[in-house]
């Protein structure tokens, strides 16, 4: 597996130097996700309709200045992510 040839031959060159404990640390994380790393790589997915929905909060957060309550920032993300369009032609 290259992943696991890769780990095993960086963690052998970063074992000494003390210079290198931020690889050392980066390798433990790489190892300790590893298979939802490789899980995330094999399906295909990106990560758009995360920015997406990003996106959406953002604006509605830029929207909701001045609004103290978590009820009324959700309240503008439904107004601008609903699909009213498709819901006001089935009517």
């Amino acid at each position: 597996m290259p992943l696991l040839f890769f780990i095993n031959v960086a963690s052998k060159l970063a074992a000494e130097a003390d210079l290198l404990k931020p690889v050392r640390k980066a390798l433990a994380t790489i190892v300790k996700h590893g298979k939802a790393i490789l899980a995330r790589w094999d399906s295909g997915h990106s990560n758009a309709r995360i920015e997406a929905l990003n996106g959406i909060f953002q604006a509605a957060k830029r929207r909701a200045r001045g609004f103290r309550n978590d009820e009324t920032f959700i309240t503008i993300i439904y107004l601008i992510a609903a699909p009213i369009q498709n819901i006001l032609k089935s009517t």
